[in-house]
């Protein structure tokens, strides 16, 4: 049996071979590595710009009593009550929804479909005061101030 050897040409080309393959998943490895913390710092800055603009809240119930309107004859509807808001800016947004009761009282005296916010509190507008009491519910959303 006769053995074959490499000749020291091709035994210094297989080693630089080797040496570039080792090179080029040292250097993959490095990308795929830093991939991750690039994600991972990209999450952190999403989460950071999303923080608290979405939070879930629970509905909060209100009672506009008919005593409680007020008049400043500002066009269409200028009878207004106020529902207090703690916390609420008028960069935020509020949205009102109506207890199934009270739909017939908001039709009579005309309830403005949309509402204002206003620092501390949430702001409605009728056509005519409610002769009875308005039932409703609303939620908050965050806005940039």
């Amino acid at each position: 049996m006769k053995w074959k050897g490499f000749n020291s040409l091709s035994w210094t080309a297989l080693l630089d071979g080797l040496r570039r393959i080792i090179g080029m998943a040292d250097a993959n490895a490095s990308a795929i590595s830093g991939l991750g913390a690039d994600i991972a710092d990209m999450a952190a800055i999403t989460a950071d710009s999303l923080g608290g603009k979405q939070d879930k809240s629970a509905a909060v119930e209100a009672v506009l009593s008919a005593d409680g309107w007020q008049c400043d004859e500002a066009g269409e509807y200028p009878y207004y009550c106020n529902i207090p808001a703690p916390g609420i800016t008028a960069a935020d947004r509020a949205e009102i929804t109506l207890a199934p009761e009270s739909l017939l009282t908001s039709v009579e005296c005309g309830l403005c479909p949309t509402c204002e916010t206003l620092a501390g509190a949430i702001r409605l507008r009728a056509a005519l005061a409610p002769e009875r009491e308005l039932k409703v519910e609303y939620w908050m959303t965050q806005g940039k101030e």
